[in-house]
């Protein structure tokens, strides 16, 4: 872990579900590969695998955020990113994208228990504020989850202590 993975860096343990022990942390940098092809179906975009990948490795969005994995059985399952400082973010505020998880694996509640997990160690930091998502899906998966819809966009946020959302939503990130 660098300098910038450590402002954000956690580890810990969610209940067993099921069949299931699952465990949150920050995500390895070789992992980031394997992370980055849990969204190949839904963003590839007409690329071919390598393109897709070749892209993911240099964006310099992707570089600027701190990756988080749910892990199975010691496999990264879903993984999320998260952003500080950035895209219009104030201060204490914290920007979650690219929650994906394996398609393989998908159903089974990993995204969401992932979600709740790193927005609960987030909001629990003493100067914290809210986090916010852009939803590239539907609305009711993230409402179901605590966060509230700003405005009529897709941003939304989640937050202990405000109830409700009257500045400007960051920009999509």
């Amino acid at each position: 872990m660098d300098n910038n993975e450590s402002a954000l860096s956690l580890t810990f343990y969610i209940h067993e579900i099921g069949e299931y022990k699952m465990q949150i942390r920050t995500a390895c940098r070789h992992e980031l590969d394997t992370i980055y092809l849990m969204g190949f179906d839904v963003w590839g975009g007409g690329l071919s695998r390598d393109e897709y990948l070749a892209g993911c490795q240099s964006s310099k969005k992707y570089q600027s955020g701190v990756w988080y994995v749910l892990v199975v059985d010691e496999k990264p399952v879903s993984s999320l990113i998260v952003y500080s400082d950035l895209f219009g973010l104030g201060q204490g505020c914290f920007g979650i994208g690219s929650l994906a998880t394996d398609p393989a694996m998908r159903g089974k509640g990993f995204g969401s228990q992932l979600l709740r997990g790193v927005t609960e160690k987030l909001l629990n930091a003493p100067e914290a504020i809210a986090t916010f998502l852009h939803a590239d899906i539907d609305h009711h998966y993230y409402e179901k989850l605590g966060y509230q819809r700003i405005q009529s966009g897709d941003c939304m946020f989640f937050s202990l202590g405000h109830p409700h959302y009257a500045g400007m939503p960051p920009s999509y990130f």
